[in-house]
């Protein structure tokens, strides 16, 4: 859905190379310009984000006086690490329209910036637009060879479109390229819900008994452990240890809105009100506005 937003006032031709065929004067005036503009679209985000269904009022919106700041603070800051640091501020609040927009013009103004896709590849995940996801994350792998990131996230993008075999190498890759504890445990709980996807709950009860009992300091990660393992248990039969993990899930939390909807579904089926409802209102909290863009 990301891939309707407008996006005509980009030039067309790449503005690094109009840079460089101008004089360092109308290179430093159209700096200021870029600053000025993506000030503003930031502010006009604040105002109205279809996309994300946010909606502020004017007594919402900082005065003009406080943009005025903001804009001296820009100028002395690099113009496409700004619209970048707006970008990531965007993302962590889940406007996910204004986040994309933001990291299509850091693309737009550095095409060459692996980071700018690893993010826009980030909050497309997060939007549930696996697709433009993975483009993403395969113009980082095309950037930076061996990416974690990158291999890790097409396991992620892959298996939510169900190319299992697909995500399956990206997983595998992932595990051989995590150079820390935090990597491993990311890349190990991501093979143990891709095995869950699969419907190989053999291998994937092996692997998410694992993932539990790697690195637990990592609340993220033993969240969506717990996630899986409970799904694996309620394949088996096993449905009270089933809602023993769900809890534990629901517990320490997550980003990822997907888990919470599917819990949700489980324990309303199962008839466990209180776990249905606390699930639903955690999916409500993050997924929203991505509902209401949708609907």
């Amino acid at each position: 859905m990301y891939d309707q937003y407008p996006m005509y006032d980009i030039p067309q031709q790449n503005v690094i190379q109009r840079f460089f065929s101008q004089r360092w004067s109308a290179i430093l005036l159209e700096i200021v310009m870029t600053v000025v503009i993506t000030v503003a679209a930031g502010a006009a985000f604040d105002f109205f984000d279809p996309l994300d269904g946010a909606r502020a009022t004017s007594a919402d919106v900082a005065p003009a006086a406080a943009n005025a700041v903001e804009i001296k603070e820009f100028a002395t800051k690099d113009p496409l690490e700004f619209i970048k640091e707006r970008g990531k501020a965007y993302a962590e609040a889940r406007r996910f329209a204004a986040a994309q927009a933001m990291f299509g013009w850091a693309i737009a103004l550095a095409p060459g910036d692996a980071e700018s896709y690893s993010w826009r590849g980030y909050v497309n995940m997060l939007g549930g637009d696996y697709l433009e996801a993975q483009l993403d994350y395969a113009r980082l792998l095309a950037l930076r060879p061996g990416s974690f990131d990158g291999l890790n996230a097409l396991c992620w993008a892959h298996g939510e479109t169900r190319e299992f075999d697909l995500a399956a190498e990206y997983c595998q890759q992932a595990l051989r390229e995590a150079r820390n504890r935090a990597n491993y445990a990311i890349a190990l709980e991501n093979w143990c819900w891709l095995l869950v996807e699969k419907g190989d709950y053999a291998a994937a009860s092996k692997y998410c008994r694992f993932a539990l009992e790697y690195a637990p300091e990592y609340e993220e990660v033993h969240a969506l452990a717990h996630y899986n393992m409970g799904r694996v248990l309620l394949a088996q039969g096993r449905t009270a240890e089933t809602l023993a993990h769900f809890q534990a899930a629901l517990r320490l939390g997550s980003s990822y809105s997907k888990m919470y909807l599917e819990i949700g579904k489980i324990c309303d089926t199962l008839n466990y009100h209180g776990c249905a409802r606390a699930s639903r209102q955690s999916y409500r909290r993050l997924a929203g506005s991505v509902e209401q863009a949708q609907g």
